[in-house]
């Protein structure tokens, strides 16, 4: 029987490690399954109503789209679930919620900026900041979240195909994951998987410098390991 392990680094890096081996997996927390509701708004930047947002819960086929209104509404099967709001156009939102409590959500259109921008006119994104920004709840919680939601790809298990794929983003002043790419990629299927599980990761804490949230580049790993 084939058993695959996926492991996640704990120190989350802002740029490609020179050595080291990474630890073992984390087990994901159990979730009990219960029936709730979560309703809510879309809007844009300006606070105008989006129709036709999807609305999808992380790690399920359940999904929605929000009326003329902008209203959805959405039944949920674990008493706290990420929620993945797409529209064309914009930039796609992940929202750690909890059942039973209404939200507001705002998207901003793929050309917004979201900080002060520097003298080209261009966002400043910093490299480093006094408090970077960090995965809500920690290491740990990063760790269960890649073990419960990767799939090892079907072409990857075909080909025995294994190694760490290190992806780059963006944590804006929200705590928004923007602009993710795969900087150093494995083939087989699992460079995209990798950047999916990027894609959906809730908002993250954002980075601080003197106090206030700034734009941040992170760069994290992904490991995939095959085993027979």
């Amino acid at each position: 029987m084939l058993q695959l392990l996926l492991a996640l680094s704990t120190a989350l890096i802002p740029a490609l490690p020179s050595g080291g081996s990474l630890p073992a997996p984390v087990n994901a927390p159990v979730a009990r399954p219960v029936a709730t509701l979560v309703t809510g708004r879309v809007t844009n930047d300006a606070g105008q109503p989006l129709p036709g947002v999807v609305v999808g819960v992380q790690g399920s086929s359940l999904a929605t789209s929000t009326n003329s209104s902008g209203e959805f509404l959405l039944q949920l099967t674990t008493d706290k679930s990420v929620l993945l709001f797409r529209y064309h156009g914009y930039r796609d939102q992940n929202l750690e919620v909890v059942a039973g409590e209404p939200l507001v959500v705002k998207m901003y259109p793929v050309t917004s900026s979201l900080s002060t921008a520097t003298s080209s006119g261009q966002p400043e994104v910093l490299n480093h900041s006094e408090e970077l920004p960090s995965f809500p709840g920690g290491d740990a919680a990063y760790s269960a979240f890649i073990k419960q939601n990767a799939v090892f790809p079907k072409e990857a298990l075909a080909r025995r195909i294994s190694g760490t794929v290190y992806v780059s983003f963006v944590v804006d002043e929200q705590g928004r994951i923007t602009d993710a790419r795969v900087i150093k990629g494995c083939g087989g299927g699992l460079d995209e998987e990798a950047l999916r599980l990027v894609r959906i990761m809730p908002w993250w804490t954002p980075g601080k410098e003197g106090g206030k949230p700034v734009r941040v580049a992170r760069t994290i790993p992904v490991p995939f390991l095959y085993k027979q």
